[in-house]
């Protein structure tokens, strides 16, 4: 089947993405890849880059939108699986940090680009959070409501909850492996208390 230009540029476009994420899974951090180099690792040459990106800042929010967009939906599956018994509040935490652990290049850059000064990363990166923090309070509402139980402040227990899983992500990603259970128990006490509180404040 021919391969039509369009489709080309397509996967000349993902090979300059996946080149870039391999980099940063191998310890790399973003600022310090430059153009030439990315466009070497892709396998084209360094003008034909600008027909794909403007330039390395928008290769970079063009990562960051992929994997917030995937994490986004993994945490839809996710919370899909409440209606099945299962505790949504472990499984989501569990969720989260496994992707963390398995995608930490990338990882590494949204949740320090959320803390940077760097206003284009910051603003993807915050967006990102929003994000997150929107869909689980959707959820929370939803779930509150299919339970008969009143809900106090969903967006802010949401908001509580993301920031806390954040930046729990920010320090396991610096911790030893083998501490790192004791921070995801931690993260899902936290949540938990969170929740009973909300829960207590619609009840009040």
């Amino acid at each position: 089947m021919k391969v039509t230009r369009k489709q080309q540029k397509e996967e000349t476009r993902q090979r300059l993405m996946d080149a870039v994420a391999a980099e940063l899974a191998s310890g790399r951090s973003f600022d310090t890849l430059s153009l030439r180099e990315v466009a070497k690792l892709a396998g084209i040459a360094p003008t034909s880059f600008y027909r794909h990106f403007h330039d390395m800042e928008g290769l970079g929010l063009a990562l960051i939108d992929e994997h917030g967009t995937t994490l986004v939906n993994l945490m839809h599956r996710v919370r899909e699986q409440a209606a099945e018994g299962r505790s949504v509040i472990r499984a989501s935490v569990e969720t989260l940090f496994d992707y963390i652990f398995g995608n930490q290049g990338m990882s590494r850059m949204i949740l320090q680009e959320s803390l940077s000064r760097q206003s284009a990363f910051r603003s993807a990166a915050e967006k990102l959070l929003v994000t997150m923090s929107r869909d689980l309070a959707e959820f929370l509402v939803w779930d509150a409501d299919r339970r008969g139980v009143p809900l106090g402040h969903p967006r802010l227990a949401a908001d509580s909850t993301v920031a806390i899983l954040f930046t729990t992500g920010i320090a396991l990603l610096d911790t030893p492996a083998e501490e790192r259970e004791r921070y995801i128990e931690a993260a899902i006490i936290k949540v938990r208390m969170i929740m009973r509180g909300s829960e207590a404040m619609g009840q009040a």
